[in-house]
């Protein structure tokens, strides 16, 4: 019987092969390569199409077929048992892994913690949209960083010890949909997390406009709508909140400007994008608010078409750069983040 692989990597692929081709390359790329395998989750076989055949490649390689694809978090959730692995990792079909982050999680997860998080570093880095974006979701994740514990991980770039994803039981769809509540609950449970800077991901960003202000408005309709039940806000809570949200953008500012510090941001590029930036903290703001009077309504649903295509929502400039026409859902060739 072979030996049992360290690292079990869990993929989405939402369509065909061809959206995952290039992240597929990079993990072929990884110096632990040996002792991974590669679990890809997928409407179906035949729906990945010849390209993979690059699978054959890994070690070790699985295919599990789930029908459609709509929630990114209940399809990688359906992988999981099909993981060998003590360590599983997820990663999206638009971030890019470096040579080393594997062996870096590896590593790592000789520990105690629950969950690992890489460093995150912004894959398209040309346009002030992806700045935006960047700033808000990555900036607390991005160079340079101590190794050390901390309150969070990057979503759905991270490595879970598997038997603590397995002790969650059937409520991990769900959890993984909304990952910040997965956390939550770990970290009620005295889970701990530690961020590994030899583990380094690429991340593709949204750069559309209009998709950067939607994001921004149900990211902020998710987080305050989880919060509000997670905790269990009674109504009252909730409407003080709401009368207050005018002053949340304001609650951004001390956090950001730090970490703009710590990371040596250039002064021209936050100058370009604070103009959006600031717009984005009070759609998010408003956003929330809705959340918390009105629920989640439709926001995951609305996230997840981000998510789940990421590459219908880049610039000409950047689907150039990875080689990926317009209107195609795929990175077919390889290009260096």
């Amino acid at each position: 019987m072979p030996d049992l692989p360290a690292l079990s990597v869990v993929l989405v692929a939402p369509v065909d092969f061809d959206q995952i081709r290039l992240t597929v390359e990079h993990l072929l790329a990884q110096t632990a390569l040996d002792r991974m395998e590669l679990v890809v989750v997928a409407p179906s076989r035949a729906a990945l199409g010849p390209g993979a055949v690059l699978l054959d490649r890994f070690p070790s390689h699985r295919i599990v077929e789930v029908g459609p694809i709509s929630q990114r978090g209940r399809a990688a959730a359906e992988g999981i048992p099909a993981t060998r692995a003590p360590v599983v990792a997820f990663v999206e079909e638009h971030a890019f892994p470096e040579p080393g982050w594997a062996e870096a999680f590896l590593r790592a997860h000789a520990g105690p913690w629950a969950a690992v998080s890489p460093v995150m570093r912004n894959a398209n880095p040309d346009s002030v949209m992806s700045w935006t974006n960047w700033y808000r979701g990555y900036l607390g994740l991005t160079e340079p960083l101590a190794a050390g514990e901390v309150q969070n991980v990057a979503w759905h770039n991270s490595a879970y010890k598997r038997e603590v994803l397995l002790a969650v039981g059937d409520r991990l769809p769900g959890l993984l949909d909304y990952e910040g509540d997965l956390l939550a609950e770990l970290r009620a449970a005295g889970h701990r997390f530690y961020l590994e800077p030899a583990a380094q991901t690429a991340h593709l960003n949204v750069e559309r406009v209009a998709a950067s202000f939607d994001m921004f408005f149900q990211n902020g309709r998710l987080g305050g709508a989880s919060r509000a039940a997670r905790e269990r806000w009674p109504a009252w809570r909730r409407l003080v909140y709401v009368a207050g949200s005018p002053l949340t953008p304001l609650m951004y500012v001390p956090g950001l400007s730090a970490e703009i510090r710590r990371t040596g941001q250039p002064a021209g590029r936050v100058l370009r994008s604070l103009p959006s930036l600031g717009l984005g903290l009070v759609v998010m703001a408003v956003g929330e608010a809705v959340g918390l009077l009105a629920g989640a309504g439709r926001a995951k649903e609305r996230m997840e078409s981000y998510e789940l295509d990421r590459t219908r929502h880049l610039s000409r400039r950047t689907r150039a750069r990875y080689r990926v026409p317009a209107g195609q859902t795929a990175s077919p060739q390889p290009a260096t983040p």
